[in-house]
């Protein structure tokens, strides 16, 4: 496979393409942790909600294919796929949508994993999504992983809830790309600092706008990442030309 974006010295990969194509190339027991964020399957083909003078419209329509059926039958091949990568002592990580989460959690249990869940509590909501009534002021993060995982908290340094709170990222606001579901930087970086140690070697299948790719390389960790559309792989890529973020 040729790299869409590679830097050696930091141990970042990009790859351009279906992450259902690509992760069967990855070799076996290579990865030490996966930070995930696939499509939720909540997008409303040409669906636009026009707000308040001056502040413009929100457009729904994200993603193609991006059905919930779509949406759930992808998490589960990734998630699927990524026994085969995870080292004996990896970890996974996965934001998902309700419907995503409910049948995650259960295929994986029943693989043997166990399971938890952390939530991204939005600091500034945005307004509801056209015909729902309650605003998305919360995500959830699915957290599979078996004995022996790697847990670098030990007694008194350790996360004081499973809730994490970031403001999103509206348009206009600083470090906003053009994408749009960009999760916050801590969104990432909690996890990777939890589940991986300086050098472990990361796994987003999905990666987005490099938010994860991102984190990694702040944090001294190696990274692959996946994506399927090159405008967001060319987003990445230039995240990853920046000076360090944090």
């Amino acid at each position: 496979m040729k790299p869409y974006y590679e830097d050696t010295r930091a141990g970042i990969v990009i790859y351009h393409g279906d992450c259902r194509e690509v992760l069967p190339q990855l070799e076996a027991a290579s990865i030490d942790l996966v930070v995930a964020d696939p499509i939720y399957g909540v997008s409303m083909p040409g669906v636009k909600h026009e707000g308040r003078p001056g502040d413009g419209a929100r457009n729904f329509d994200f993603f193609a294919n991006d059905t919930p059926s779509e949406a759930i039958a992808l998490a589960k091949s990734i998630v699927k796929e990524c026994d085969r990568l995870l080292k004996p002592h990896g970890s996974g990580y996965a934001w998902l949508s309700h419907r995503q989460f409910a049948e995650l959690t259960i295929d994986l249990e029943l693989r043997g994993w166990k399971t938890r869940f952390l939530v991204w509590s939005k600091s500034c909501p945005p307004p509801p999504p056209p015909g729902s009534g309650w605003p998305s002021a919360a995500e959830l993060c699915l957290y599979w992983f078996r004995d022996g995982r790697r847990w670098t908290h030990d007694g008194i340094d350790y996360p004081r809830s499973n809730v994490l709170i970031h403001d999103a990222y509206r348009y206009g606001k600083p470090g906003k790309v053009n994408h749009p579901t960009q999760k916050p930087l801590g969104c990432m970086a909690t996890p990777v600092v939890a589940s991986s140690q300086p050098g472990d070697l990361v796994l987003d299948p999905s990666l987005g706008s490099g938010t994860t790719a991102r984190v990694c390389k702040d944090l001294g960790r190696r990274c692959i990442g996946i994506e399927l559309e090159e405008r967001y792989c060319e987003i990445a890529a230039n995240r990853l030309r920046q000076e360090v973020l944090f």
